[in-house]
C-alpha cells in the first residue's frame, strides 16, 4: 500500500502544480486582458479626441462658409440696393421740371466763356442750349446736361447728368451706404 500512498502524494503534489500553474495562468491572463483593455481604452479616447478635433474643424468650416455666403448674399442685397438707389436718382434727374432743368443748364454754363466754346445738349434741350450758346454743337443722346467743347476740341468738359451722377455717387458711395444700412 506503500505505493497507493506514494502515488496519492504525487497526485496530490500534481494538483497543486496545476492548481498553482492555473492559478499563475489565470493572473497573467487576467493581467494581459486588462493591460490590452487599458490600451484599448487609451487608443480609444486618442481616436475619439481626433475624431473630435476633425468634428471641430469641420465645423468651424461649415459655419466659416456659412458666415462667408451670409455676408456675400448680404452684399449681394446691398449692391442692388445701391443700384436701386442709383437708378431712382437717374429717375429723378431725367423727370426734372423744365424751370428747374434750364436753372441748373443755366449755371453749369456760367464758368465758361460761351464765345469761344461749342456747347452739345440731348434734344429736349436744344432749343434753350441754342438761346444761351452761339455755337450750338448738336444733339447727344444723354438724358439731360450738357458738353461744352472748345472749338479746336482740345478741351471737352463733360457736365451730362449721367456723368455728374455717377461722379456724385461715386464719391458719396460710403454716406449712401451709411444712410441705406445703417
Amino acid at each position: 500500500m506503500a505505493l497507493d500512498a506514494v502515488v496519492e502524494s504525487i497526485l496530490a503534489t500534481s494538483k497543486d502544480k496545476v492548481a498553482q500553474v492555473n492559478s499563475e495562468t489565470d493572473q497573467e491572463a487576467a493581467r494581459i486582458l486588462n493591460e490590452a483593455r487599458e490600451r484599448a481604452a487609451e487608443i480609444k479616447s486618442r481616436k475619439e479626441a481626433e475624431v473630435g478635433h476633425a468634428v471641430e474643424g469641420i465645423e468651424r468650416r461649415e459655419i466659416s462658409s456659412a458666415n462667408l455666403e451670409v455676408k456675400r448674399s448680404e452684399l449681394n442685397v446691398h449692391k442692388d440696393l445701391l443700384e436701386q438707389t442709383r437708378a431712382k436718382l437717374i429717375e429723378k434727374i431725367q423727370n426734372l421740371p423744365k424751370k428747374d432743368n434750364e436753372a441748373m443748364l443755366k449755371k453749369m454754363l456760367e464758368p465758361y466763356d460761351l464765345k469761344d466754346m461749342k456747347v452739345f445738349s440731348n434734344k429736349k434741350d436744344e432749343a434753350f442750349i441754342s438761346s444761351l450758346a452761339s455755337n450750338y454743337g448738336g444733339n447727344l443722346d444723354i438724358i439731360g446736361g450738357v458738353v461744352v467743347e472748345s472749338k479746336d476740341g482740345a478741351l471737352r468738359y463733360d457736365l451730362t447728368y449721367e456723368t455728374l451722377a455717377r461722379e456724385v455717387f461715386s464719391s458719396r458711395m460710403k454716406e449712401v451706404s451709411r444712410i441705406l444700412f445703417g
